[in-house]
Order: structure tokens, then sequence, then C-alpha cells
């Protein structure tokens, strides 16, 4: 599932890294995608295993790491609307309009818009998951393709031995230069290599509307104007211990790593493009993007490829790129919120998760609108992947406990992972708490 997977990390922050350091990083790309790999494998492992989703998980840890994690939850997205913003500065950039507005009026105008129309597809779409996928697929297909034809230009292919032989045996280096400002950006960077902090959570919600494994059994959020209401459990399900069980079981977890290797796939795809690019048209000229301007001076890429109409193409296809992530991310935390409050209170159990859910997509909408004159989309998506990097360093070692311990002693002994699984999501977390008290010590 490749759609959730990309944002900002590919379009802002690994290209900013290349273009301000040049080689000294771009060995680091493709460990940086694979430590999410069997992370999200383990989140998606929970839900089929059990039909649950990731807080209702959290809550089975202990109750206050349920709070702790929802408190992180509601801080990290209290400000995601500079996704819109900064898709919004693309359109700017494209359309000069409303022309009677200033710069900052004009993004203010398409942020708005976008939001407008992007929720009236969540209230009005019958079922809202394949809406959303969908959507993701088709602006992930489109980017990847553009991102592919300007590679082809000659300026970049210069670089293409220099690039990938740095690229495929992982050299790095970190820079004297290297500021604490830097340091932020590095850690947003691995962060964002993939979905990062809360968005891995969100697969967990994604492959249960998908009804993969037990999420069979759990209702859809539908549209409260076009769509029936289906009951969505509060808890998950258990199944007996026989052959034709383990059969299934054995299947539904096949595939998980399939559909990560898949998703896992684009994304360093897309990753290697835009920095491909970044070290071939936007590092030799010191040409580095901005906190302020991240779609516009990027739109260097596409304008040295195919002039004013790749300029064009590249705004529409930036635009389109986060404003497909403020959608994402407004859907998927609302649905956390939903699923915190429904595991915890019981007036929320009654209530319903898809009221719970359009409760709170109403707030997040309205925090977006509110929020997004406040601060510039770099600091947003900087403040926000920081927190998320040390979201992981706490969630993953509750992740091993639930599927290496919790699960195994209430369901049939086969539902235990691998011990070569256990190792994979053990170097993962334990790479991220390295690197989040080597940040905690350097930055304080």
């Amino acid at each position: 599932m490749p759609p959730p997977a990309q944002g900002s990390g590919e379009l802002v922050f690994w290209p900013l890294l290349i273009a301000s350091f040049g080689a000294a990083f771009i060995g680091l790309i493709l460990p940086a995608c694979a430590l999410q790999y069997p992370v999200t494998i383990e989140i998606g492992r929970y839900t089929v295993t059990t039909g649950e989703t990731m807080f209702t998980g959290f809550q089975r840890v202990n109750r206050f790491f349920a709070v702790l994690m929802w408190i992180m939850l509601f801080l990290v997205y209290l400000w995601f609307g500079g996704y819109a913003s900064g898709a919004a500065g693309g359109l700017v950039q494209l359309t000069g309009f409303p022309s009677f507005l200033s710069e900052d009026g004009q993004t203010y105008f398409w942020a708005y818009l976008i939001i407008a129309v992007f929720a009236s597809v969540v209230i009005f779409g019958k079922v809202i998951y394949p809406i959303i996928e969908k959507l993701m697929i088709a602006v992930t297909g489109i980017t990847i393709l553009g991102l592919i034809i300007a590679s082809l230009h000659p300026t970049v292919r210069g670089v293409y031995g220099d690039f990938f032989g740095r690229l495929f045996t992982f050299q790095f280096a970190i820079p004297k230069n290297l500021s604490i400002e830097n340091l932020d950006i590095l850690i947003t960077a691995i962060a964002f290599a993939g979905q990062g902090g809360f968005g891995n959570v969100l697969y967990s919600y994604w492959i249960r509307d998908k009804g993969v494994g037990m999420g069979q059994f759990a209702g859809r959020i539908t549209s409260p104007v076009t769509g029936e209401p289906e009951a969505i459990p509060a808890v998950g399900y258990r199944f007996d211990d026989n052959e034709e069980n383990k059969k299934n079981y054995k299947g539904w977890t096949r595939w998980l790593p399939l559909d990560q290797m898949f998703g896992t796939g684009a994304n360093a795809l897309t990753l290697i493009l835009t920095t491909l690019l970044a070290y071939a048209l936007l590092f030799p000229k010191g040409a580095v993007p901005t906190s302020d301007n991240l779609v516009g001076e990027q739109a260097e890429f596409f304008r040295n490829s195919w002039g004013a109409i790749g300029a064009t193409v590249f705004f529409l296809v930036a635009a389109a790129f986060l404003a497909d992530t403020w959608l994402a991310l407004v859907d998927a935390v609302s649905r956390m919120h939903a699923d915190f409050f429904v595991a915890n209170i019981r007036a929320a159990r009654n209530w319903g998760f898809r009221n719970v859910y359009y409760l709170w997509f109403a707030i997040l909408t309205i925090v977006s609108v509110i929020t997004i004159p406040f601060a510039t989309p770099g600091t947003l998506l900087i403040t926000v992947a920081i927190l998320q990097f040390f979201a992981m360093m706490l969630y993953i070692p509750a992740l091993i406990w639930l599927n290496y311990y919790k699960i195994p002693k209430t369901y049939p002994q086969w539902t235990r992972p691998s011990n070569v699984a256990l190792a994979a999501i053990s170097v993962s977390g334990l790479v991220y708490i390295v690197l989040g008290l080597y940040y905690l010590n350097i930055k304080f």
C-alpha cells in the first residue's frame, strides 16, 4: 500500500537534505525506508490477528500508555493544515489567483478550498476508505511517472553513476557543517522515509476497512449522508486452534509482507527519484528549498526538464500530493481518536464508532482552518516529524509485547511470529531509540 507512505518526506525533506549536503546522505535512503518495513508489518499483524486497531491494542498494553499515546497523537496533529497550505502554495505559484488578494491571501484561499473539497468527499462518499485509496493511488502513479520522465533529462543522467553507486553501497558521511537545525531535518527525513510515527499506525485502520484477516468481521466507516451504518465493535475476535484456521491465518500473514513490499518499493522509488533530481539539478547550483516555499523552489526540478510546462506539471503534482496527504491524515487521525475514545469511554461506545469518527473529523477540519495562518508549512512539518519519531520509540516495544507475548497467550501458539520477524522489528526499534537518545543529547 504505497499511497499513505508518501508525502512530505519524499517531496520536501529528503530533497532538502540532498540539495544542502549533496552526496553526504544518499547512502541512508534505502536503510531509512527499510527501517519502517517490519514496523508496519507488525502493526498489520496485530489487526489481521485480532480484528482490533492499534489504539485498542495500546489500551491492552496499559490504559495509561494508551492515554500517553493519545496525548502525543493529539499534539502531533493539531496543525496538519500545513499540508493544505503547502499544496496551496503550489497553486498560488501556478495561477496567481485570486489576483486581488495578497500572496498570503491567495494561499489561504486555495488552502480553504482544498479542505472544503476533500471534506465533502469524506462526508458524501458512500464508504470512506475505497475513495481515499483510489485518490492516493492515482496521485502516486502520476507523481512517479512525472518523476521518471524528469529523471531522463541529460543533466540528470550525468549523475547516475555517482548517485546510484553511493545509493546501493550505502555510502554516507556526517558533514562537519551539520547544524542543530539541520539535525532536525535529518531526523525528520528518517522519520518520514515512509509513513512514519502515527502514519504507520494508520495502516491498522485501513486494512481493517479493507477486510483483511479478522478485520473482515468489523464494519466500515460509511457516509452519514449517503451510506448505511455498519457495526464496528469495540473489541476484536478470537478463533479456535484448528487446521482450517491455521491455514487461513498463514495466508493472511503471508499477504502482509507482500503488501508492504509493494508499498515500501513504491515509496523508495519516489524517494530515489526526488533525491536524484535534487542532486543533479539543485545541489550544483546551491538552490536549497526553504521551509516557507517548499513547493515553489522545487519546481526547478521540472522546469529544467520541460521548461514552463514542466514547472506547471510539478505545481499540479505537488499540490495534489500534499492536498492528498491532508485528506489521508484527517481521515486517519479521526479514526485513531475514535478508536481511543470507543476503547476507553463507555458513552463513546454507546454512541458508535462512526459518530465519534465524524465528530473528530469535524473538529480536525475546523482546527485546520483556524491554524493555517499561524505557521509556515516547513515549521509545521518538522515539528510533527520530530514528535512522530519519539512516538515510534515508545510504541515499537509495545507492539513487540503485543504480538510476541500477549497474543500467543490468548490465541493459538502458531500466531506467534518467527524469530526472524522478531529480530527485524527489534533492530528497527533499537535504531530509532538510539537515534532519538542521540538527538536529545545533541539538542539539549
